[in-house]
């Protein structure tokens, strides 16, 4: 391995996927049963995280939604003060917190215990959330020394299986979709400097970057806008494709960059007009995409970098790689260590 944490550990992702899948599939889990069970009784199911671990959710609850199970998913903290008095006798929580103790989410455990049923989803199985969530499912990401890698995509891993587990699809289903991943980032690992240089020189020295995406594809974006700010600390942000229409690129200008996620689906149309729409007012474009999509032939204003093809509500796990890499060679150029936060923590203990 090489001497960089942050690198370490995305090239970690393909054993934490595989330590998932032995947890989960290969071996009985009486918790992630009896989670889906307690979801199979619950109107509506509620999950709530911050940042990434709200973002994590986006696959699932896409997924939940289309079966006809009403979900929703809110921001730990303005759940916490603004919506949680008087929760449904009905509702289930579903915890996200990868440290399992950050400020908001032990409050809302001292709030709820008792009062609703708490699924935590978390890595730290000695945290405050496993020893007070009534079923804890762990993401066996193992220790995190760098920020913005293993643990977002082993979090989404988790909550796709717990949505399996919740519509009573088979879990071999889910497994056969993990091993796929497993292979396919393993492959997208093979020459990835190279294939990811020229993406990189079309970030670089931006003013401005906006990442968007739509439905599962829309975690990639906030993901991937969160790891850009944190590694190589540059000023960008990460929104849903269609608010992104409604008048917000009024400011965009011929230097600034935007990056669109299309894993394929319903949206794809729609996502792909985007990138033209951005391209004719001027400003390039960088699309991710697992579809055989092209764009006006120019280097320096569109580019598109390929991911393997994916079915949609599984692509964000794949998809987050490519820019969690990246980050990382942006950082290095700026003179970062990659992973290493100057100011914030990797828990955050304070509202």
């Amino acid at each position: 391995m090489v001497q960089n944490n942050f690198l370490n550990e995305v090239l970690e992702e393909p054993q934490v996927l595989d330590r998932i899948y032995q947890s989960y599939i290969v071996q009985e889990n009486p918790a992630l049963e009896l989670a889906a069970g307690v979801i199979r009784r619950s109107t509506p199911v509620l999950f709530a995280g911050m940042c990434t671990s709200e973002y994590a959710c986006y696959p699932v609850s896409s997924l939940l939604s289309q079966a006809g199970v009403g979900n929703f998913v809110y921001d730990a903290s303005e759940y916490l003060h603004y919506h949680s008095n008087n929760p449904s006798g009905n509702t289930c929580l579903v915890l996200v917190s990868q440290s399992g103790k950050s400020a908001e989410i032990v409050h809302l455990v001292n709030k709820l215990k008792g009062k609703v049923p708490i699924i935590g989803i978390l890595n730290d199985g000695t945290s405050y959330l496993a020893q007070h969530a009534d079923i804890s499912l762990p993401i066996f990401a193992g220790p995190q020394l760098a920020c913005g890698s293993k643990t977002n995509l082993s979090t989404m891993a988790v909550l796709m299986l717990l949505g399996y587990a919740s519509l009573e699809k088979p879990l071999s289903e889910a497994g056969c979709q993990i091993e796929q991943l497993i292979d396919q980032i393993v492959n997208f690992f093979h020459e990835w400097e190279s294939r990811l240089t020229i993406a990189v020189d079309f970030l670089e020295n931006a003013p401005y970057t906006v990442f968007l995406g739509r439905g599962p594809g829309l975690a990639t974006a906030m993901f991937t806008y969160c790891v850009f700010r944190e590694v190589p600390k540059i000023v960008c942000e990460g929104m849903g494709a269609a608010a992104f229409r409604h008048g917000l690129r009024e400011m965009l200008r011929p230097e600034h960059r935007a990056v669109i996620f299309d894993p394929g689906g319903k949206t794809s149309p729609l996502l792909v007009n985007l990138a033209l729409d951005i391209l004719a007012i001027g400003t390039p474009v960088l699309l991710i995409t697992n579809q055989d999509t092209r764009l006006p032939d120019h280097p320096t204003s569109s580019l598109v970098v390929r991911t393997p093809l994916q079915v949609e509500s599984w692509a964000p796990i794949l998809d987050v790689v490519p820019g969690q890499l990246m980050s990382m060679m942006l950082a290095q150029r700026k003179g970062f260590e990659p992973g290493k936060l100057l100011i914030c923590s990797n828990v955050t203990a304070v509202e």
